[in-house]
């Protein structure tokens, strides 16, 4: 296992690249601890890696392709240990083989081929081998443990470890008269392990999985997705009808560190936050957990609800409604971000299911999305991110700095600077518009919450910015003509409401990168805005320091006048046009050439910061 040591090695110092074969054999406490034997300690987990099988559920002499690849295209790796152990971790079961180049088999214990790791220490995005399974009967959960290097002083044990159960293990539910989805059953049975998985979107087709159960006057309860992410939860309402408030609420929350948390909560009053039942709570049913798990991607939630007798207490008024076995509910699914273990900061994603839920009936539900479509989301951010940082600053720089250029030249009869910052704007009113109707649709026309500090004022200020773009193109479609004594008003206003608009739509953008729901993903792209912030300031300044120099009549400023000769129809005898000779205001190349690379500077920045801030956008989930 030469190269595998080799890279764990690199932990303690760079050693050389090396291409040699791997021994017959690999040490006894390196296959058991997983560990390097230099001492050094493994990093916390993080979700840059999935292992992935094609089948999570074996038999004797099975054959199961494992595949380890970053979890992105960026998320690359320079060596891997893989063995199969039994559920104690005592046991290295099974053989590996493998027709990728870049994987080599290695002997853990004296025991031929049953381990794998790496020929080279290049990096790679992915690698697969196959995992037999044991001739003999079955036995019992198999965990695929894996150590990844990902670089010098860098690598992750017992992170990204899968659990294959055997052919007929039966799952949570299978007791039940009418027993879940076969799909649920086998993640069900795959998700015993720990809670250190990287989410995988592959395992199941469905985002979200609904499955209910009736049997001896217990009503089993599994919710399974695999679109939560950290910090993240996924509620189940069940409701008297279509709109919140007086509901039951099951929650399974994503923590932080991917521990899985499942809770009963009521919601007595629409959109107020809601309240945790306790044990001793009479709402209807004892509510029981019986299984929350995570494992590559799958998080796994079921309980139980039970012993729904009839209070003969003296009547009271309640918060909610009893929950029934026997009455039809409205299903209410809904996902929100965590401020912390059980601070549940409000949805920023709701729908009502068109099929209802009956406790002492069973049934499944299946989600093909939920959270709407992210796609919507990042459409928005970088149509906005576009329009206000290049298009709109871009259009404010020409028409406050360019009027006095290209004189003599038309663009469709108008004036070149103004029919390109007229086109520009329009584009950019019409693009505000298709990113407010894209969020506008993917918020299901729903008002942040004020507790969201961030969202709010992003959305408050948003809807500012999106009526001043609306203004501007009508202000400007019935202003007076040039020559009216009026004419200053519509100037001054039109160009104050265009900086207040700029000002504030960089304002939201800011404001955008520190949203509770993005995970912390946009954190580290302020420092983006404030770069374009720095370069509009810069450029701006130049651009008034040209103009100052320029009025001064300072040497290198000194307007070059030209004599441009005219034609003139003249009425006189002869009917013909006669030369007059009329001097222009005069035009000074150095000025002029500086503010085209001034204007082409300020375009290439937009442009690439906007590019950088779009990259964030995109790791949005």
């Amino acid at each position: 296992m030469r190269v595998f040591a080799c890279s764990l090695i690199l932990l303690a110092f760079e050693c050389t690249r090396t291409t040699q074969s791997y021994p017959d054999d690999a040490p006894s406490s390196t296959c058991d601890s997983m560990m390097p034997s230099n001492g050094a300690n493994s990093i916390p987990c993080q979700s840059n890696y999935v292992i992935e099988a094609n089948k999570y559920q074996y038999s004797s002499n099975d054959n199961i392709q494992i595949t380890v690849r970053g979890e992105t295209s960026f998320n690359r790796f320079k060596s891997v240990l893989l063995v199969a152990k039994d559920s104690s971790d005592t046991n290295i079961l099974g053989h590996w083989s493998s027709t990728d180049t870049s994987v080599s088999i290695v002997s853990c214990n004296d025991t031929l081929t049953n381990g794998i790791t790496l020929t080279s220490s290049d990096y790679k995005s992915q690698i697969q081998a196959t995992w037999h399974s044991p001739s003999t009967a079955a036995q019992g959960n198999i965990v695929i443990k894996a150590t990844i290097v990902q670089s010098y002083g860098t690598f992750y044990v017992n992170c990204f470890n899968i659990t294959l159960t055997p052919q007929n293990n039966p799952g949570p539910m299978d007791s039940l008269t009418n027993p879940l989805d076969r799909l649920v059953r086998d993640v069900a049975a795959t998700s015993k392990v720990a809670n250190t998985s990287v989410p995988s979107m592959n395992t199941t087709s469905s985002a979200l999985t609904l499955n209910w159960a009736y049997a001896n006057g217990t009503t089993t309860v599994a919710i399974l997705t695999n679109n939560l992410l950290r910090s993240q939860w996924v509620a189940i309402g069940l409701s008297l009808d279509s709109r919140m408030g007086n509901d039951h609420v099951f929650v399974c929350q994503r923590l932080s560190d991917d521990t899985i948390l499942l809770q009963r909560f009521i919601n007595p009053d629409g959109h107020a936050a809601t309240t945790i039942v306790t044990a001793g709570s009479n709402l209807g049913g004892i509510f029981q957990v019986n299984s929350v798990t995570f494992n590559n991607g799958i998080i796994y939630c079921e309980f139980s609800l039970s012993n729904f007798t009839a209070t003969t207490s003296r009547r009271r008024k309640r918060s909610v409604t009893l929950l029934s076995q026997s009455t039809q509910y409205q299903i209410i699914v809904a996902i929100g971000p965590l401020a912390g273990p059980n601070s549940l900061v409000q949805h920023s994603w709701t729908t009502v299911l068109s099929q209802t839920m009956q406790l002492d009936q069973s049934g499944t539900i299946s989600l093909a999305t939920i959270g709407g479509s992210a796609n919507l989301l990042r459409a928005h951010g970088i149509i906005m991110l576009f329009t206000w940082m290049l298009l709109v600053s871009t259009g404010i720089i020409i028409a406050r700095y360019f009027k006095q250029s290209w004189p003599t030249h038309k663009l469709c009869g108008k004036a070149i600077w103004f029919a390109i910052h007229r086109f520009v704007m329009i584009c950019s009113a019409l693009m505000t518009a298709m990113g407010f109707l894209l969020i506008l649709i993917y918020k299901n026309g729903e008002w942040t919450s004020r507790s969201l500090s961030h969202e709010f004022a992003h959305s408050i200020i948003g809807i500012i910015v999106c009526i001043a773009a609306a203004i501007q193109p009508a202000m400007a479609l019935f202003r007076c003509e040039s020559d009216d004594r009026h004419r200053f008003i519509f100037n001054y206003a039109h160009a104050l409401l265009g900086t207040i608009a700029l000002i504030l739509a960089t304002t939201a953008i800011m404001l955008s990168t520190f949203f509770i729901s993005f995970n912390s993903v946009l954190n580290n792209y302020y420092g983006v805005v404030v770069a374009w912030l720095l370069s509009v300031f810069f450029i701006v300044i130049t651009f008034e320091c040209i103009e100052l120099f320029s009025r001064k009549n300072w040497p290198p400023f000194k307007a070059n006048n030209q004599t441009v000769s005219v034609q003139m129809g003249v009425i006189n005898d002869s009917n013909e046009a006669l030369p007059i000779d009329k001097q222009s205001p005069g035009t000074n190349i150095l000025k002029e050439r500086l503010k085209y690379i001034l204007l082409a500077l300020h375009i290439l920045i937009a442009f690439g910061l906007s590019i950088a801030l779009a990259a964030g956008i995109g790791e949005v989930a």
